[in-house]
């Protein structure tokens, strides 16, 4: 089954850009930075999720590898062997998206470009403590919208009174905490799938199979990638480890930076 999209651009391109948004966001994230490398000439590829785009509605929304899988289908259909080239751009749980795809699908992208969320983090216990409490705060939301008639209202009540209290982030338009799937499947790899059995965990053993340009958020109170992440970037020449004067959306924030590191990735594929 594919995934909710949009295909645009220069459709007799043989370069493909794939854009992957996370959490709150909708496709319209990526629209500024789709107008900026209209001039390149290529095709895009903008993916969504169920719940996060009104045409598809699942209960309970998808879990990790059925996400990725469904990226694959819908990257393939609309490929329809061609074999085309691929940039594969994600920001958020579309950057974790986007890993797990690249680990269960090696060098079928031929680059990437991740916004703000590494594969590898290391956190303190302050700031580990802080992500795990509004996790499970997200989690515990979505658990809510399971219940009949008032679960999304008070699901979707919890999930934005945090935001705007205590994480003080700007709340979309339309926002239910039917979206918050990710927090609920995450949380439960982590405190219940892997918890004795290591190789279960998500992204364990994760070696990048393609060049992965990375760009962080400075303006942050804790980052979501490690030392160790920078490490493993380094090991591949053609990856970047990058950080912005920024806080989370780069891409807004920062939308010239953006833009023009795809264009200069694009520029490397038409060598």
């Amino acid at each position: 089954m594919l995934l909710p999209y949009e295909h645009t651009g220069n459709k007799k391109s043989n370069i493909l850009l794939i854009f992957l948004h996370g959490f709150p966001d909708t496709l319209r994230l990526w629209d500024q930075t789709i107008a900026g490398i209209q001039k390149t000439d290529v095709q895009t590829l903008n993916i969504s999720y169920p719940n996060y785009d009104q045409s598809q509605n699942l209960k309970f929304g998808l879990d990790f590898p059925e996400v990725v899988k469904r990226i694959r289908s819908t990257i393939e259909h609309v490929d329809n062997g061609q074999n085309l080239k691929k940039i594969l751009i994600t920001h958020d749980w579309g950057a974790f998206y986007g890993y797990l795809y690249d680990q269960k699908y090696p060098q079928t992208v031929d680059d990437m470009i991740a916004l703000d969320v590494g594969a590898q983090v290391d956190l303190s216990l302050k700031s580990g403590l802080l992500i795990e409490s509004y996790q499970i705060t997200f989690a515990v939301a979505f658990l809510l919208t399971l219940i009949p008639i008032v679960g999304e209202f008070f699901g979707t009540l919890l999930a934005k009174l945090y935001m705007k209290f205590i994480l003080r982030i700007p709340i979309p338009e339309n926002y239910t905490a039917k979206i918050n799937y990710p927090y609920f499947y995450f949380q439960k790899n982590l405190l219940f799938d892997s918890i004795l059995n290591k190789s279960k965990k998500f992204l364990y053993r994760y070696k990048p199979s393609v060049p992965i340009v990375f760009i962080y958020g400075e303006k942050k109170p804790f980052h979501f990638h490690s030392a160790r992440w920078q490490l493993t970037l380094s090991q591949n020449a053609d990856s970047e480890f990058i950080g912005a004067k920024t806080g989370h959306w780069i891409q807004r924030e920062q939308s010239d930076l953006i833009i023009n590191k795809i264009i200069g990735r694009i520029a490397r594929l038409k060598k």
